[in-house]
């Protein structure tokens, strides 16, 4: 036994192109030695345990010998231990009949004994031997580990040309995001958390599969699997395997982490006064320290090693140095500045320790608590931003410090209001100041999603932008987008020095013209968008936040325009990594809420539920506007839409919408998708007439075409209804449209009669099946169970779902389902969505692979 499992019953698959156990195998049976030499964590021993279970293909039993630290000092104990008579054998001088075939877990455990004794009989031929050889990382503490010279004897074997070598190297991004996909219980956690996993797992098998067997034991508990990741017991099977993971590396790279760990964001030219610029390549280089795209080269460390190596360092000396740092950027008196090491001293002074030798001016006070309220009312924690906002306005008035004040004080609701921050002039108020002023107002009118605090402005063009942008979003809400276009075209056409504030005035103007129904237009916008997010030389104020906020905004609205998405979609798991690297917990949260709206049309509402739930579940705060209503009514409606009706009705019960006309229509159409979805046909022909009245009288045609279609669905239409939905089907170049169009000629003429065309008012996006997982790289995209007689999914199909699923893996286009079936082909794509739905299977090649698999398995039983 080792780690908990028996060597031949733990069926961990292989990942990466250096682990073909069957070939290793294959040169076993053709009596050639193998050394295989990896660092901790490579997955040797998986290589080992997969290479028993081939040879017991070939009905060969292998000699398992089982190192042991207590045994290493005893002469020939790991040998005697094996207790196999093949080896009894050959320590007696007996040739055992046939071949011998020896497979050694980390010969550094050895006995010098046993070292020697089977070097010798691999030379002369008497045993054919599989031997793992632990080396040290490229950063370790030690470079000899073989202090006994154990490794030495066995890895002559390679040197003397009597046995190959085998280097297995770290996990690749790619290898360890398909490990991560097949280990236990790992489909129930989000993509958010499996991003941050893989960041942290350091390219380790063992630190990947400890990783994520707390996470999932955290998500089973009902507890935070990041904090579960992050908050280790002592002796844990994860803080065992980080702390034997760190200690590898050498302290100055342990001490260099702890405090790049303590200072997130760090711009590279700062931590070169505090440690040498090669360590800190090297460690870039290593995979430990992530650096940012930006000029400055903002640093984040590995939390996970990094934590862990503050933890054998001691936390005293890490405070020692911050502590250090901290007093000498003071003491250069603003000649540099470090805003972490700012807020880092704001801390420490908001917990009472002020001790100093030098004297600090009530500007650099001013100036350090004004870095600590921004970043905390960045992340939403008002509380300290009003602390460190007050703490910097004793030492200092400053319209900057008030503004912090008034926000925190306002998220608070303790004294301050929006008429507080308005009353602040501009014009005392330094650049970043006044277009900070205009995006916390719009922030507190809004409180949505669309406008994370992090996108500062700069300058009186730019606070001129944003009230034109905080115009355009108010005319929205009210269904006034002709309105809503105009005030975007305004802010574009302002000249702006900053590439954020243009990214964010695009995105308006887009999504603007998509609920205005032109979509060439819109398209024209998101492209800009798209050529600014591929700039090769990234703008310095677009970062993680901004970049996941535009995609955020261009996926739902081409959810609106029932475009296809899924190209869009491909860009996300890139930023989402980067997010998760960069430790940014705004723009994690925007993921998610992102990945919930793509899973949603890509026909997977099982997934988006649980984006929608990881984010919400940690991150309330950020889901408290009608932005977050609006992604999750659209969440309910597809739930319904895919028969899980209990589910949308539990999420529909939850929102409560306010005065805004865009939250109220939006709720009251997905009652009618959940009404139709319960049977409730009488009611929802009166919750489809209400929200048709609430679009009437709006240019909105996205909007008023799905009213307008679901009144002709439910036989609730009049002639002048009908006429008006022909004519915004004629008028719009919204692909929603050209699909509407197709569907309502079919539901005219008879041809569609499943209930599902009632329900999605849009195609799903579409992803090739051949090349889905490698291009998306969707983390919580998990690969379907073999299915069984057992599976009740597959029992819930029906006999014409079933027959759709078997043309399907025979390799049939729908459109050649539906003219063999003499279906329409909506029907059939109806009918895949279903049972995809009903399955859980991501693409229609799985759901006719399974079906087919289980088809086969019932005809034999």
């Amino acid at each position: 036994m080792r780690d908990g499992r028996s060597w031949t019953s733990w069926s961990e698959p292989l990942i990466g192109a250096d682990r073909d156990a069957a070939a290793l195998a294959g040169s076993l049976l053709a009596g050639t030695s193998v050394i295989v030499a990896g660092a901790r964590g490579s997955g040797r021993s998986h290589l080992l345990r997969a290479v028993v279970r081939e040879l017991a293909g070939h009905g060969v039993a292998p000699v398992v010998i089982r190192p042991s630290t207590v045994l290493s000092e005893v002469p020939f104990g790991a040998l005697d231990a094996a207790g196999d008579p093949r080896m009894i054998d050959l320590r007696r001088g007996r040739v055992p009949d046939g071949d011998v075939i020896v497979l050694v877990d980390d010969v550094h455990a050895l006995d010098v004994d046993s070292a020697r004794f089977l070097a010798r009989c691999v030379a002369d031929g008497r045993v054919t031997l599989l031997a793992t050889l632990l080396i040290p990382r490229a950063r370790a503490r030690r470079v000899d580990l073989d202090t006994r010279g154990v490794g030495q004897t066995i890895l002559s074997l390679w040197l003397d040309g009597l046995a190959e070598r085998l280097d297995l190297s770290e996990l690749t991004p790619a290898d360890s995001e398909k490990l991560l996909a097949v280990l236990p219980g790992a489909s129930t956690l989000d993509a958010t958390i499996c991003g941050a996993i893989l960041w942290r797992a350091d390219g380790s098998r063992t630190l990947l599969r400890e990783l994520v067997a707390e996470a999932v034991a955290a998500v089973a508990a009902g507890r935070d699997p990041f904090a579960a990741i992050r908050d280790t017991p002592p002796h844990s099977r994860l803080s065992v395997s980080l702390t034997l993971h760190t200690g590898d590396l050498a302290e100055a790279d342990q001490e260099c982490l702890a405090f790049l760990n303590r200072l997130p964001h760090v711009e590279f030219s700062v931590a070169t006064r505090f440690t040498s610029h090669a360590r800190l390549e090297a460690l870039i280089t290593a995979g430990l320290v992530h650096s940012d795209d930006s000029p400055a080269r903002r640093l984040t460390a590995n939390e996970a090693i990094a934590r862990e190596a503050e933890r054998q360092l001691g936390t005293a000396r890490i405070d020692a140095l911050i502590t250090a740092a901290g007093t000498r950027m003071l003491e250069a008196d603003g000649e540099w500045w470090c805003t972490p090491l700012a807020v880092s001293i704001a801390e420490r002074w908001h917990r009472g320790d002020d001790a100093t030798d030098a004297p600090i001016s009530s500007a650099l006070r001013s100036r350090v608590a004004l870095d600590a309220a921004r970043e905390a009312n960045d992340r939403g924690d008002a509380a300290h931003a009003a602390a460190h906002a007050a703490r910097g306005l004793r030492a200092r008035e400053s319209p900057e410090l008030r503004l912090e004040a008034a926000y925190a004080l306002a998220q608070l609701g303790t004294g301050s209001d929006t008429m507080t921050i308005d009353e602040i002039d501009p014009r005392d108020m330094d650049d970043e100041g006044r277009g900070r002023l205009a995006r916390l107002r719009a922030v507190i009118a809004d409180r949505g999603l669309a406008v994370p605090l992090y996108a500062a402005t700069r300058g009186d063009a730019d606070a001129e932008i944003e009230r034109h942008l905080d115009e355009s979003a108010r005319a929205g809400a009210s269904f006034a987008w002709t309105r809503a276009v105009e005030a975007a075209e305004r802010a574009l056409a302002l000249s702006t020095e900053r590439s954020a504030t243009h990214l964010r005035a695009r995105l308006s103007a887009g999504m603007a013209e998509s609920f205005r129904g032109r979509w060439t237009r819109a398209r024209a916008h998101f492209d800009e968008v798209e050529r600014l997010l591929d700039a090769r030389q990234r703008p310095v104020d677009v970062g993680a936040t901004q970049r996941l906020s535009a995609l955020l905004v261009m996926l739902a609205s081409y959810q609106l325009a029932g475009a296809d998405g899924g190209a869009l979609y491909a860009r996300l798991s890139g930023e989402r990594t980067t997010a998760a690297r960069e430790h940014d917990v705004v723009a994690l949260t925007i993921a998610g809420v992102a990945a919930s709206i793509a899973d949603t049309n890509l026909g997977r509402p099982g997934d988006a539920l649980l984006e929608w739930e990881a984010v919400r579940a940690k991150s309330a705060g950020f889901l408290s506007g009608p932005d977050a209503d609006l992604a999750e009514l659209g969440l309910a409606e597809a739930l319904a839409a895919s028969g899980r009706v209990g589910d949308a009705r539990a999420m529909l019960s939850r929102i409560e919408t306010g005065d805004e006309l865009h939250v109220r229509h939006a709720r009251t159409s997905v009652e009618t998708t959940v009404l139709m979805a319960e049977g409730r046909t009488g009611e929802a022909r009166v919750a489809a007439r209400d929200a048709a009245a609430l679009s009437a009288g709006h240019e909105v045609p996205p909007i008023r075409a799905r009213d307008l279609f679901r009144l002709v669905v439910l036989r609730n239409s009049d002639e002048a209804e009908n006429e008006e939905l022909r004519e915004l089907l004629r008028t719009t170049d919204l692909p929603l449209a050209a699909e509407l169009r197709e569907r309502l000629e079919a539901w005219e003429a008879g041809d569609v009669h499943d209930p599902g065309e009632r329900l999605r008012l849009h195609p799903l996006w579409s992803v090739d099946d051949g090349v889905d997982a490698a291009r998306l790289g969707r983390l919580s995209r998990f690969p379907s169970p073999t299915p069984s007689a057992e599976m009740p999914a597959l029992n819930e199909l029906t006999r014409r779902e079933k027959e759709i699923a078997l043309l399907v893996e025979q390799g049939h286009t729908n459109r050649e389902i539906a003219e063999r079936l003499y279906l329409s082909v909506r029907t059939v794509e109806s009918h895949v969505y279903q049972a995809r739905a009903k399955i859980g299977v991501s693409s229609r090649g799985e759901l006719g692979r399974l079906v087919a698999q289980w088809e086969n398995q019932q005809s034999r039983a």
